[in-house]
């Protein structure tokens, strides 16, 4: 769908790359600081086995969001940037494929919910099931008026809800392990119902200004449709290259403190991605701002850069991981660091897909990254059904690297033949492309001379 593609760059209109980006890390930096608190929270308060079971859950509660999306996060910013579109019904038909979405997701799982809490939740108690799907539900609108949100160009909205989520799921947990003593299930109650909170109030304030039609209109739904399940496996086939070692875990019963120690891994480890994130969420926007002559120079520009920063950021993990992680998760967790440093260079794999595979999104391509990450899925279920039953939480992290690197180098390859960029373009940072940070390590140094 070259055309496609086109039609999207002539009508999305300049937007501030700079400003969307830089904003955005900043919203990943709070929300790290977040996210890092309700770790060490529940590390702390919650039992190792306890723990296990809330990476399960929200493992499950990420898989139902992922499940549902059928590519209307894409479609909606998509079909809002196409000249003459009207924003309203774009919005409208998004929440409506969402909704039917979901419901036959909530059914299935009322339909299948003893083999599903038996082989994906470790045999927790029914209860559990229904929390994963309303936190499933929460992250499933939260993604779709973030996404209304960005189309719009109100990145400002987007990461205000952002860090609104991450601060009410970490004052909830607090209030409810810590204040309360309500255990595992209050603690999931309580994130559930503070995330519904949030969803409500930031869905007013955004779809108050894209406007929201739902009366039905066959053209908007079927194009809408079109759009999103051309780029949904995408989405969820690299969720599921993520995440899937944990529900394997779940399925083989690996023991819940091991799979906490290696929940804990995860965590620390996807601090590195705070500003891949942030890039790649503006990115998207910006190359279909661009023409195809300039749309694959930039996606490697920004590439190289983001590679080095990730690397030196990576070697500072590593270098304090062996104190740190102790220090603030406890002890027990000292175990993590293991498959953290397996985790270290597939992070940085990650990000190179990540970065390059936003070209192909841009350029109404979205089937090629499914076709590269259906392949480094398989490698990598394959590679964690070896690997876990022998190796346990390193084989899992073990597995995540042989296919983050397939992953990585099969979209570099074809990113190379499709735009001509070299090899070194891509992911080796230049004298020119380090001389502003250089400059501005000058001037704070200088002003801290001053001072």
């Amino acid at each position: 769908m070259p055309g496609d593609g086109a039609e999207a760059r002539a009508g999305a209109g300049a937007m501030n790359f700079a400003r969307n980006a830089s904003s955005t890390a900043l919203t990943q930096v709070a929300r790290t600081f977040f996210g890092l608190g309700l770790a060490i929270l529940l590390a702390r308060w919650l039992s190792e086995a306890d723990r296990g079971i809330y990476a399960v859950v929200a493992t499950a509660a990420m898989f139902g969001d992922q499940v549902s999306q059928l590519g209307m996060r894409y479609a909606v910013i998509y079909r809002m940037s196409l000249p003459g579109a009207s924003r309203a019904r774009a919005v409208g038909a998004a929440f409506a494929w969402t909704l039917v979405t979901f419901a036959l997701l909530a059914g299935l799982a009322l339909v299948f919910r003893d083999p599903l809490r038996a082989r994906f939740l470790l045999g927790a108690e029914p209860v559990f099931l229904w929390l994963a799907l309303a936190l499933a539900a929460a992250d499933l609108f939260t993604g779709l008026v973030d996404a209304v949100a960005r189309g719009i160009d109100r990145f400002d909205l987007r990461n205000a809800d952002q860090i609104s989520i991450a601060a009410v799921t970490l004052l909830a947990t607090w209030l409810a392990l810590v204040v309360f003593e309500w255990g595992l299930l209050g603690t999931l109650a309580a994130t559930a119902v503070a995330r519904g909170a949030v969803l409500l109030l930031f869905s007013a304030l955004t779809l108050r200004r894209s406007g929201i039609d739902l009366t039905p209109d066959a053209h908007e739904l079927g194009e809408s449709l079109s759009f999103g399940v051309r780029g949904h496996p995408q989405t969820l086939l690299a969720w599921l290259h993520q995440r899937v070692d944990v529900m394997l875990m779940a399925l083989f019963a690996v023991d819940p403190a091991q799979i906490a120690v290696y929940a804990v891994a995860v965590n620390v480890i996807d601090r590195l991605r705070v500003v891949p994130d942030s890039v790649s969420s503006a990115l998207l926007p910006k190359l279909a701002t661009l023409g195809p002559a300039e749309m694959g120079t930039y996606a490697a520009r920004i590439t190289r850069h983001l590679i080095f920063w990730v690397c030196l950021s990576g070697l500072a993990l590593g270098l304090l991981a062996p104190f740190l992680v102790p220090l603030l998760f406890g002890r027990p967790y000292a175990a993590s660091v293991l498959p953290l440093y397996v985790l270290l260079p597939a992070t940085v794999m990650l990000s190179v897909r990540g970065m390059v595979g936003s070209y192909f999104i841009a350029a109404g391509r979205p089937g090629f990254n499914a076709w590269v990450q259906a392949g480094s899925v398989a490698v990598n279920v394959a590679a964690n059904l070896w690997a876990i039953p022998r190796h346990g939480i390193v084989g899992a992290a073990f597995a995540s690297l042989l296919s983050y690197s397939v992953e990585a180098i099969a979209t570099v390859l074809v990113f190379r033949r499709v735009t001509g960029c070299g090899l070194g373009e891509i992911v080796l940072a230049r004298r020119a492309d380090l001389r502003p940070y250089l400059g501005r390590m000058r001037r704070l140094r200088e002003r801290l001379g001053g001072a």
